[in-house]
Formats: C-alpha cells, sequence, structure tokens
C-alpha cells in the first residue's frame, strides 16, 4: 500500500508539473502529460535511478496501478463516447464534408501505415500475427484526438472558424470508423476463420442487447432517478455500474473492455442530464487522477532505449512522415474536394494530425492484446507525442497565413 500511494503521489505530480509547463510553451496540457509517462518509465528514471525505478515501478509493484489505469481507460472511453455529436454531423446536407475529410483522412494514412508495416514487419515485428500488425498500424496511423482537438480549438478561440467546425466533426467520425476497424482486427488477433465470425456475431448479438437494456431499463430507471432527494448520486451510481459492465461483457466476448464503455455511452448519452452529471461529478477526477495513472502505466511499456539501432530510427522516421503527410494530404484533398476555402482546408488538416490521447488508448489496447512488440509501442507512443505536438504550431502558423492573405483577398472567405 505504501508503494501504491508513492506511485499516485508521484504519477499526479508529474502530470500536472509536465502539463503545466507545456501550456507555458504554447502547447496542450495532454502533450505534457503524454511526456510525464514517458519520464516515468525506463527511458529515463529507470536510466537515471535504476535501483529506485525497480522498487517503484518494477514487476511486482504494478499490478495495483494496472488495475488502476485499465479503470481509468474504461471511464476515458465513456468520457469521448458522450461527446459524440455524431447526429448533429450527419444531418441535413452537412454531412458531405466532414464525411469527405474523415474518409481521406483515414484511407490515406492506414494505407501509407500498412504499406510501411508491411516493408518493416520482419525488421520490427517478426513475431507478431502479419494481418492484425498491418491492420492495427494502418488504423494507428489514422486516428485523430476528439478531445485534444477540442482543447486546442477552445484555447486557440477557433470556434467559430469554418475549418475548425468541420475538423472537429470529421474526427468524430474518423475515430468512429477507427474503433470499428480496431474491433474487426481485435477479433481477427483472436485467430482465423469460425473465431473472427463468432467474435462479431457475439459483439453485434451484445449491441443489440445492450440497446433493448438502455431502453427498457437503464433509461427508465436514471428518468424516475431524476427526482429522487440524491438525484445525480443516484444516477452516477446506476450509470458506472452500466458502464463497468459493459465494459466486462465485451471483455469476456473477446474483445477490449474499452469497447464495451464506448458501446454504453453511444446508448445512454442522450438521456437527459447524463452529461451534464457526469461532467460536474465525476469529469474532475478522471482527468486529475486516472488520466495520469493512465499516461504513466502506458509510458512504464515505453522505452525509448528498445529503439536501439539506426534501422529503427530510421523506421520511426518513415512512420512520422508517413502518418503526417497522410493525414495532413488525405484530410486536404477530402476539404478540397468538396468545395472548402484552400485557407480553411489548411486548418482543417493541421487539426486532424493531432492524436494525443486516442492514440495511446489505441496503442495500448494493441500492446495488451499482444499485436504490437514493445519496439513498435515505443515508436508510436513517441510519433503521437511529436505529431500531437506540432499541431498547435502548425495551426498558428496557418493562421498567420490566413491573417496575411486576407487584405490581398478580401472576398475569398465564403
Amino acid at each position: 500500500m505504501t508503494v501504491w500511494l508513492l506511485q499516485l503521489v508521484l504519477v499526479i505530480a508529474l502530470c500536472n508539473v509536465c502539463g503545466r509547463l507545456a501550456e507555458r510553451l504554447g502547447q496542450c496540457a495532454v502533450v505534457g502529460e503524454i511526456a510525464a509517462g514517458l519520464l516515468l518509465g525506463p527511458s529515463l528514471f529507470g536510466v537515471v535511478a535504476p535501483d529506485f525505478y525497480d522498487a517503484l515501478f518494477g514487476p511486482s509493484t504494478l499490478s495495483a496501478m494496472g488495475q488502476v489505469g485499465e479503470v481509468g481507460l474504461i471511464l476515458l472511453m465513456f468520457q469521448v463516447g458522450l461527446h459524440m455529436e455524431l447526429g448533429e454531423t450527419l444531418r441535413d446536407r452537412r454531412w458531405r464534408m466532414p464525411v469527405a475529410i474523415a474518409v481521406g483522412g483515414l484511407v490515406v494514412p492506414a494505407v501509407i501505415g500498412m504499406i510501411v508495416a508491411t516493408v518493416s514487419k520482419d525488421m520490427l515485428a517478426g513475431d507478431a500475427p502479419a494481418l492484425p500488425y498491418i491492420l492495427f498500424c494502418g488504423v494507428a496511423l489514422a486516428i485523430s484526438a476528439v478531445p485534444v482537438m477540442a482543447r486546442i480549438v477552445d484555447d486557440l478561440a477557433l470556434n467559430a472558424m469554418a475549418g475548425a467546425r468541420h475538423a472537429m466533426s470529421a474526427a468524430m467520425l474518423t475515430d468512429a470508423l477507427g474503433w470499428m476497424l480496431l474491433a474487426a482486427i481485435a477479433s481477427l488477433s483472436s485467430g482465423p476463420g469460425w473465431a473472427f465470425a463468432r467474435m462479431l456475431v457475439s459483439l453485434l448479438a451484445y449491441l443489440v442487447l445492450c440497446a433493448l437494456l438502455v431502453r427498457f431499463v437503464v433509461r427508465p430507471t436514471l428518468m424516475r432517478l431524476a427526482s429522487t432527494a440524491h438525484a445525480a448520486r443516484d444516477r452516477l451510481a446506476v450509470l458506472l455500474c452500466f458502464v463497468m459492465a459493459s465494459a466486462l461483457a465485451t471483455s469476456l466476448i473477446g474483445f477490449h473492455s474499452a469497447f464495451g464503455a464506448l458501446a454504453a455511452a453511444l446508448f445512454v448519452r442522450r438521456v437527459p442530464g447524463i452529461a451534464n452529471e457526469w461532467r460536474d461529478n465525476v469529469e474532475g477526477f478522471v482527468r486529475l487522477v486516472l488520466m495520469p495513472v493512465f499516461f504513466a502505466y502506458a509510458g512504464l511499456h515505453a522505452s525509448v532505449g528498445t529503439i536501439d539501432d539506426a534501422a529503427s530510427w530510421m523506421w520511426f522516421g518513415v512512420f512520422l512522415v508517413g502518418g503526417f503527410i497522410g493525414k495532413f494530404g488525405g484530410s486536404y484533398l477530402g476539404a478540397r474536394a468538396t468545395g472548402l476555402e484552400p485557407r480553411d482546408a489548411m486548418l482543417v488538416s493541421s487539426l486532424m494530425n493531432t492524436r494525443g490521447l486516442m492514440e495511446l488508448i489505441v496503442l495500448s489496447i494493441g500492446l495488451q492484446m499482444q499485436i504490437l512488440p514493445p519496439k513498435v509501442y515505443t515508436i508510436l507512443v513517441v510519433f503521437a507525442l511529436v505529431t500531437t505536438a506540432l499541431t498547435v504550431p502548425l495551426v498558428r502558423l496557418t493562421l498567420r497565413v490566413q491573417s496575411r492573405a486576407t487584405p490581398a483577398m478580401p472576398g475569398a472567405d465564403k
């Protein structure tokens, strides 16, 4: 218990300090928090103080952190699902532009990721299952991060700009499609043929059951509890039980527990008052305690020392350049194809390269399912950190270019 409390103090303190430092440097806090997770791992802490590191974060001391990190991941995915406004995105004729941006921003980097994974597999992941590994690398390069993007849009006061709104909508679609693909990859990794079909059928059956359960049990219960003396407490107790049960169900089926949490959010998010009650009572604890634990636990499995030769660093560069250019170029082409002005298309493409938290969640799932070997996991964690760190400077550069071009093009903004 003493070691666990010391772990928690160190993790929360360092993540908070690094997050504030990142904000002072003009970055999002999540960039510093991801960096803090890496600093706590074998890449730095394990090198500077190996004995203390082994005593504090050795294999025998990580079980509690792993369990809390799993709970954090489940609640993080539930929060992500609560903020997925896919209905608004696809309403009327407004769906064309975000769908085009999402498809371009998903397909192009995914294809690049699969090509790079295919060529580099023998060197980086010789023992990994071929098809799940290749597909997983494609999804890892294609994912965006709606929570981090929303923070950037808010911090830079971009809410009124058309490009920022389209980027947010497209990122929601990209993440939704990405999670569907990730679910398929998870079923493929369990085995060929009948195992794949069985898992997909089981998942579909569970989603139908979950929808019925929400409609006839969970939603009526939550609505009835809204009039009680301790409405928020009672409703959140029911909600947390449902989220954990949903996570357990998908885990038993053979998928990751995160899929169950996401499904639970999508089914209950329209219950009146739930999103506000979650934000007021739970979200702060998740951000302050569970997110740092998740970042630290992810960082403990990433060791820059595993990228131990020139060839590995070369492949990191290939993943970085391919993922960045693929996401930027694919999003830009999708935006321009549906009539968005070049300046707004540049803003969309810059924002779509935000990966951050969502990328780390995806990579953690890949590592737990033994699809990603430690070296590739580390490469992609550093890739997520670098691309997220590049987003804010790139957005600011795009805005400066727009401001300079506006006087010369007074009628260009539509």
